[in-house]
């Protein structure tokens, strides 16, 4: 189920989306078909891509569509259709995650500042880096304002920027430290953390999305260790 955003959201999704001190968006903070404060899962690439153009007065409509999935691709369908591959595979495990759990997903990014491709997000680090810093100070504060049950890491990129993000207060199984990203996969739950109110956040790695395909036919022991987990929080 989709939904419209707030005047209160709307004023959290423009501070995210937006510049400090200026109204150019340079960021995707999220998107979801649905309510993202209902949403037990994130799935976490390493940066928004490709950049969606967000014209002079409107934010409001994009910050609608970053909670309905059919308006966001009506407004930008030229450039989803050019977007990567791991964009297309993590909408087909979205797809997938509300056809086998009912469950409508988070799909955001460990650092928020949207780029065509990745490695334009190390020119920027160099170029812009205060707006690099927001990016990933965003993303921050979108998990503690929506405080996901279970967080999914995909690709070692972001495996390893959320770790460095998250170093003080991560809790991690020792067993899974020297693990790459592809074994990670079929381990489950290797880290833990608390938010600042005791609940409990598991997070999980799994390699790129790009790969997942219509059913994740070769993610099958991520799929059963994800399902063991989904149908024990909703015990």
């Amino acid at each position: 189920m989709t939904m419209t955003v707030s005047l209160g959201f709307y004023k959290i999704i423009y501070n995210w989306v937006t510049e400090e001190g200026t109204e150019r968006a340079l960021f995707k903070p999220f998107q979801i078909n649905g309510n993202p404060y209902k949403s037990r899962v994130f799935l976490v690439g390493m940066n928004p891509n490709p950049v969606l153009i967000v014209e002079e007065n409107s934010t409001g409509i994009f910050a609608d569509a970053l909670v309905d999935m059919e308006l966001l691709h009506d407004l930008y369908r030229p450039q989803l259709a050019q977007a990567p591959r791991e964009f297309k595979g993590s909408m087909q495990f979205a797809a997938w995650m509300k056809e086998q759990f009912g469950e409508d997903i988070v799909l955001t990014s460990v650092n928020a500042y949207q780029t065509n491709v990745a490695k334009e997000l190390k020119v920027i680090k160099n170029t812009d880096p205060t707006n690099y810093e927001r990016g990933m100070d965003i993303f921050k504060e979108v998990v503690d304002e929506f405080q996901p049950e279970i967080i999914i890491l995909q690709g070692t990129a972001a495996l390893e920027q959320f770790k460095s993000l998250y170093y003080e207060t991560l809790i991690v199984d020792d067993s899974s430290i020297p693990l790459k990203v592809q074994e990670l996969e079929n381990v489950g739950v290797f880290a833990e953390m608390y938010y600042s109110n005791g609940n409990n956040v598991k997070i999980l790695a799994v390699r790129s999305m790009a790969y997942f395909g219509k059913d994740g036919t070769s993610f099958e022991k991520f799929k059963k260790n994800l399902s063991e987990l989904l149908n024990k929080d909703s015990e």
